[in-house]
């Protein structure tokens, strides 16, 4: 295969987010994939609104922009498709994709149940084609410094609590369409703990509830102890109405008071927003280990998108379906970050320890 040939389902703002980056175009890509983006086309485009997706088809390309999306999944000329549509949909277009044969990129979160989650895995293990969750953190420049320098962490703190509190009427909130802050944005982070700590999860114990919303059905509260396979401790804490920016200084425009803390025999890391910039600190003696910097403001230095790594995720998986690589994100990864936020709710409505 010489080029990727992509289907476009949901013709929004994600799908803005990524196709800056087709053909290469982007300045924000890395270079490690520039040539990857530079062999991507677009060849449909689809959404619900067929003026949206013929807005993207002049800005960006293709062949023609549809309403139907069972069209793209069929066509031919399609190798893959990136679906950046409402939450309820995507593990449903995810396996349509892949019955058709598609390669699949999907948004966040990749399925709302964990049944969904078990119909993902199971598909993408038996259609030998390529899946990858847009796990936005693991291309960031802070993450990356704070996994080389600390890959196996024996303590990890997550703090996914936005500074806002999201409006009920917005379908993010709603629990069918979106699932509520901590499943359609905190997930992120969520992703970043796993990606960081390097382990799966073997237990959960959480408290939370409904604090800032009239649904009861959305828990926008959560605050959970972790116990990891590999033997390591952490915490996690999600929801809305939550720090601002009181935690820390933010140099992004954003503000945005994520960050995910690692900790291991005394050398300490941190992870800031989306994984965008990176802090160091040590206790140990220099000869035993030196941070390789106290602080990196990525953000300011190099702008929101190239820090935060979204230029290089279509790019990404490109090259996995080129190099008939492993995508960076599977759909176990994808997997992994919905059954934890699921059992975190569960822990917190029964009061008990789950397990994984």
């Amino acid at each position: 295969m010489d080029k990727v040939r992509l289907g476009i389902i949901g013709c929004g703002n994600m799908c803005g987010a990524h196709l800056p980056s087709v053909g290469g175009k982007s300045p924000d890509i890395s270079e490690a994939f520039r040539p990857f983006a530079e062999r991507v086309e677009i060849t449909a485009l689809a959404d619900v609104d067929a003026a949206k997706a013929e807005n993207y088809r002049q800005k960006y390309g293709g062949v023609y922009a549809t309403d139907d999306v069972d069209k793209v999944f069929t066509d031919p000329n399609v190798d893959a498709v990136l679906i950046t549509t409402w939450h309820d949909t995507h593990a449903p277009y995810s396996l349509r994709a892949m019955e058709c044969g598609k390669h699949v990129l999907i948004e966040k979160p990749m399925a709302m149940t964990e049944a969904e989650c078990d119909a993902v895995v199971e598909a993408e293990a038996k259609s030998g084609v390529k899946y990858m969750v847009a796990f936005r953190c693991r291309f960031a420049k802070g993450t990356a410094d704070v996994k080389r320098e600390i890959p196996q962490p024996d303590n990890i703190i997550a703090h996914a609590r936005y500074s806002g509190i999201w409006p009920e009427g917005i379908w993010p909130q709603d629990p069918i369409k979106g699932g509520g802050q901590i499943l359609s944005q905190g997930c992120h982070v969520v992703d970043l703990m796993f990606h960081l700590a390097g382990s799966e999860p073997e237990s959960v114990y959480a408290t939370g509830g409904v604090f800032h919303h009239s649904n009861p059905d959305v828990i926008d509260t959560i605050n959970a102890a972790i116990r990891f396979k590999s033997g390591a401790t952490g915490a996690f804490l999600g929801g809305d109405g939550g720090t601002g920016r009181l935690m820390m200084h933010h140099p992004l425009p954003c503000g945005c008071p994520f960050f995910v803390m690692v900790q291991h025999k005394g050398k300490s890391a941190l992870a800031i927003d989306h994984g965008h910039d990176a802090r160091f600190e040590s206790c140990l003696p220099a000869e035993d280990w030196t941070i390789p910097y106290e602080s990196h403001e990525y953000g300011a230095e190099l702008g929101e998108r190239p820090a935060g790594g979204v230029p290089d995720i279509l790019p990404a998986f490109a090259k996995a379906i080129l190099n008939d690589e492993k995508p960076i994100a599977t759909a176990v990864d994808g997997a992994r970050t919905t059954r934890f936020i699921l059992r975190c709710f569960e822990s917190a409505r029964t009061g008990k320890v789950i397990g994984f």
